[in-house]
């Protein structure tokens, strides 16, 4: 069995299982909020350790609640996804800049 962790905006993990097709994704912040097209909105998860999971056709929810477009906290959900993504991609641009940098030093001193 292999598993296929990636780490995502907004301190949610997903888990790929590549031989059941189950993917997982859990919650490893105090509360998140992810879009996931199998449950048709946002998932928000509760609390740490919330996880959802798709298999196939099936889903299922733990410590989770789906918020669907026309919600009244949809547009408060989507705004907390767009600040998550924003972070976490300026965390990775970050690094990457920083490790350009290391580079470009020992570069340098080559010379």
């Amino acid at each position: 069995m292999t598993i296929t962790v990636t780490r995502l905006a907004g301190g949610v993990t997903q888990l790929f299982n590549t031989e059941t097709g189950r993917v997982t994704f859990k919650c490893k912040a105090e509360s998140a909020f992810l879009p996931v097209e199998a449950f048709g909105g946002i998932v928000k998860f509760n609390q740490k350790g919330a996880m959802a999971t798709v298999t196939g056709h099936i889903t299922s929810l733990d410590s989770c609640d789906v918020i669907k477009e026309g919600d009244p906290s949809y547009k408060e959900a989507l705004s907390a996804v767009i600040d998550a993504k924003k972070e976490y991609l300026k965390s990775k641009y970050d690094a990457a800049q920083k490790e350009i940098q290391e580079l470009e030093i020992k570069l340098s001193s080559l010379n």
